[in-house]
């Protein structure tokens, strides 16, 4: 991968001034002209136990409640670093979780009392490949949606990592879990244009996932990405225990498409004589303030106690 000092990738590459499509951390952050999917809507009815209608649910607490001032800034900035792709641009950080993070969240996972906010178990498909029972097949996993105030360590690692100010851009917190032999074959995570997607707080526009266990060449789990890499093949991100892997789904490309389609990624099939299975915890940034429906009563400005603390400590 290329060398780059981080205020490089930043401005987007080695040299400011070139004619590359590769944009900067700002630019990938800002709105797009994309709009939302039906396909969401049914799967956070699901998670939630509501109707797929948007408006079917109301939950008791108010997503939209003014949420407070997080200490994100008293965070240590991140610097293990390594650039994987420049553009579009696909970036590791390395001890994004300690171990004890990573277990936890495992832990909270499969616990069966929900006063912590944990979501019921649910089964999903990718929101971007369709309806029918052949794209149903295309993933195979198990799904925890948490409540914010149930994860700060991801709540405020992701927004110390993006430069955000606040929290309320991030849609529900998920982890994930892949058995031996399950997969998510080929699929974009930006969101299918919808009349409705602006209301919901626009277009996807970051992508985050947190390796909770460590697999090695051979033992499946790589996240792959089809259309980058080189002369060896795709593009191959081996799960590292801690370790982080962030991209912007909707970001350059064909212009005034709302996908970036070199994006296309999977999940590899976890080998059957894995030792363990492959957990991850996943975060998605939108353009504005996001709505959370999933799981019942969760707010962003409850999580704000739980967030200072954990910035404080």
């Amino acid at each position: 991968a290329p060398s780059l000092s981080f205020d490089e990738i930043l401005s987007g590459g080695s040299d400011a001034s070139s004619s590359s499509s590769s944009p900067g951390f700002g630019d990938l952050l800002g709105a797009s002209k994309a709009s939302a999917s039906s396909d969401f809507a049914d799967l956070i009815a699901e998670a939630s136990g509501g109707s797929t209608s948007t408006t079917a649910t109301k939950p008791k607490a108010d997503p939209t409640a003014p949420v407070g001032k997080v200490d994100l800034a008293k965070l240590s900035p991140f610097n293990r670093f390594r650039v994987l792709n420049v553009d579009p641009m696909v970036l590791a950080i390395d001890e994004f979780f300690s171990e004890e993070e990573c277990n936890s969240y495992i832990e909270r996972a499969l616990k069966t009392d929900l006063s912590e906010g944990n979501a019921p178990t649910v089964e999903i498909q990718s929101k971007t490949v369709g309806k029918n029972a052949r794209d149903r097949a295309q993933r195979t996993s198990t799904t925890w949606f948490n409540h914010y105030k149930s994860v700060p360590e991801l709540m405020s690692k992701a927004s110390r990592l993006l430069g955000l100010t606040g929290v309320d851009r991030w849609e529900e917190p998920q982890i994930v879990r892949y058995r031996k032999g399950e997969k998510f074959t080929w699929h974009l995570d930006a969101l299918a244009p919808d009349g409705e997607l602006a209301s919901l707080g626009g277009q996807r526009i970051a992508t985050l996932l947190v390796y909770l266990t460590e697999l090695s060449e051979g033992q499946g789990g790589a996240t792959m990405f089809r259309d980058l890499g080189g002369d060896d093949g795709p593009l191959k991100v081996i799960p590292r225990k801690g370790s982080a892997l962030l991209f912007f789904p909707a970001a350059g490309g064909i212009p005034n498409v709302p996908f970036d389609i070199r994006t296309l990624h999977c999940g590899e099939a976890v080998a059957e004589d894995s030792p363990t299975d492959k957990w991850i915890a996943q975060l998605w940034l939108r353009e504005t303030s996001y709505k959370p429906t999933a799981p019942p009563d969760n707010t962003h400005a409850a999580a704000v106690e739980a967030i200072n603390k954990y910035c404080n400590a």
